[in-house]
């Protein structure tokens, strides 16, 4: 299976107070079927499991050229696009009822052993092998490493809850995106369309953590950044147009 493609038709709580679908539920879909792709690979959690290793997402890169809407039918497509050392690379297509690309996405992954935390080395995981990789790209550039601006408003606190967390005992990454997106107020969320999503998982956190996020704005991008201490946890970067 050189890609995995399903068929996905949008739900009413997958969307938001416009009915368009949440940045939050797309990172759902992504991660879903990257999951069931790598399973059918060879090298999903089932597989990784057994070694006390799992994959842990990096950084992705998310492009919106246009969001689904409640009851949509839309394609989503994904595939491997091999290794480097300690990243894995997966891209992402979504496409609406009459085959037009709406969403673009490329991802980097590492894997980590579960027990120790640390990062594995791709080849000590996957060898040399390379079947069932695909060259091309949604995107052709790597998902970014960000650099925070140097001033940066304090916006609120959380702290990391049971409903947070997922099976690798970490704070899941969707979770981070609709944590972002709280930070925003309702008058600048509501008048804006999100062209471009870019966040760095930077540190894991876990349950009964407590996370501080930080924000600075400009007339087209917002950054959002989640600190535990002088930790920093998330980065969060969005590209914009007002509506």
């Amino acid at each position: 299976m050189i890609s995995f493609k399903e068929t996905l038709k949008v739900k009413s709580y997958e969307t938001d107070i416009n009915a368009n679908l949440k940045l939050y539920s797309f990172m759902n879909f992504a991660q879903e079927a990257a999951g069931l792709h790598a399973d059918s690979l060879g090298f999903g959690y089932d597989n990784l499991i057994q070694t006390n290793t799992a994959w842990v997402l990096s950084r992705i890169h998310v492009k919106f050229l246009k969001l689904p809407r409640w009851k949509d039918e839309i394609s989503l497509e994904t595939w491997h696009k091999g290794t480097d050392r300690l990243f894995g690379f997966r891209d992402f297509e979504v496409l609406d009822s009459l085959g037009e690309k709406i969403i673009l996405a490329t991802s980097s992954w590492l894997v980590i052993n579960t027990r120790t935390r640390r990062l594995q080395r791709m080849e000590n995981i996957m060898g040399e092998n390379t079947e069932g990789s695909d060259s091309r790209h949604a995107i052709e550039e790597a998902a970014e490493r960000l650099v925070s601006p140097q001033e940066m408003e304090f916006v609120r606190t959380r702290v990391v809850a049971f409903s947070d967390v997922d099976i690798n005992r970490h704070t899941n990454n969707a979770k981070y995106t609709e944590w972002a997106l709280d930070c925003i107020k309702e008058e600048v969320i509501t008048t804006i369309r999100i062209t471009d999503l870019i966040i760095n998982f930077n540190t894991e956190s876990r349950m009964g953590d407590s996370i501080d996020f930080y924000k600075y704005d400009t007339p087209e991008t917002m950054f959002i950044e989640g600190k535990r201490g002088d930790t920093s946890i998330f980065q969060f970067k969005l590209n914009y147009v007002k509506l």
